[in-house]
């Protein structure tokens, strides 16, 4: 939430999400965050707490070909599956006093999961801010927008990427804008027929060579639409030539700098990873991995739905050795040097459309 929302408008957030203050919640903020600063200054990793942001993966199928995307571009190794309502309970039940907020994505097309509504429901019953990113393509009729409202959805980001079925396709391969746009308008609507404030609606439009000339179209769209944000975010990229068919010409959309013929990622740390102290990712078959940025579960942590408790994955070997790694040095791991974290103009743009 926090890196959507701004400074003027945070006050309204608190008010808004009081529930998901606890005195539980604010103290083991405050430990993870005193045994981050320890790690940093001791040079080794520490760690008190569990992690008060979780993302949470209900599958890694999807319905589109994105060719950035390991999910859409069939280059993922690992298995496809979608996350069991029990084990996602499991989950929450176990870590859900700590967990101010739950990301519920990662490679794949949430709304393809068929309890997913239940799950957003549970983590919102428990408290939990709940957050989701879709392609928008499962809005398909005024029960499933009222079904998106109705399970206590926080927020949500619709991705766009495109202002006409030409450009939109470029990227959202076999996708349809048309079925995009409709999908937000039942949302909306659905959420003034409901009298709800949630979930807020972002309109995300990454931008990319062949659209960046688009962005102010793209923004007139957002508002006619009377979505509550327009995001506008910058594309990762995993190859010279990624680079060069999508990273737009404008320094300033480009989360990316050359550096003796090699592509970095601006601002990174040359050691030390925070995400390591305040979050994990649950893949949809309990695969623990540090970060969302492990896509194939390279660096598995754990399996929280059958090893022990979670406590034993976030305190153990595999974590505490990575943590040391990356404290060490950061860029000794490739996924690492191609990350985000550190990078302040990922979202480049946010506008907020509707107070």
């Amino acid at each position: 939430m926090a890196y959507l929302v701004s400074s003027k408008a945070l006050p309204r957030y608190i008010k808004r999400y009081a529930r998901v203050f606890s005195f539980k919640r604010l103290a083991n903020f405050s430990a993870v965050l005193s045994s981050m600063g320890l790690s940093w200054l001791l040079r080794r990793p520490i760690v008190w707490g569990r992690p008060f942001m979780l993302m949470v993966e209900p599958t890694n199928f999807c319905n589109l070909k994105c060719p950035l995307c390991p999910s859409g571009n069939g280059q993922m190794l690992r298995p496809r599956g979608t996350m069991e309502l029990g084990d996602f309970e499991k989950l929450v039940d176990e870590l859900g006093d700590e967990v101010f907020m739950m990301m519920m994505w990662n490679q794949g097309e949430p709304y393809i999961n068929k309890c997913f509504n239940q799950m957003v429901r549970y983590a919102h019953d428990a408290g939990i801010f709940t957050f989701t990113s879709t392609n928008g393509h499962f809005v398909r009729n005024d029960e499933q927008a009222q079904a998106i409202v109705e399970s206590g959805l926080d927020e949500i980001i619709v991705s766009l990427d495109g202002v006409d079925q030409e450009t939109y396709e470029k990227y959202r391969v076999g996708g349809q804008i048309e079925r995009v746009f409709e999908g937000v308008r039942r949302l909306v609507q659905a959420k003034e027929t409901l009298r709800s404030l949630t979930p807020l609606i972002n309109l995300q439009f990454i931008v990319m060579k062949h659209n960046e000339g688009d962005l102010a179209e793209a923004e007139a769209l957002a508002e006619g639409l009377r979505v509550d944000k327009f995001l506008v975010k910058t594309a990762q990229v995993y190859s010279a030539d990624d680079a060069e068919e999508f990273l737009p010409e404008e320094e300033s959309f480009r989360r990316y700098e050359e550096s003796e013929g090699e592509l970095l990622v601006k601002g990174q740390p040359a050691r030390g990873c925070k995400v390591l102290w305040y979050s994990s990712m649950v893949n949809w078959n309990g695969a623990v991995a540090p970060c969302c940025f492990d896509k194939d579960v390279d660096f598995e942590m754990g399996q929280a739905f059958k090893d022990g408790s979670f406590d034993e994955i976030w305190q153990g070997r595999a974590y505490m050795d990575f943590r040391q790694k990356i404290l060490a040095d950061r860029k000794s791991v490739d996924m690492c040097r191609n990350c985000s974290e550190g990078y302040r103009g990922m979202f480049s743009h946010v506008k907020e459309i509707r107070g």
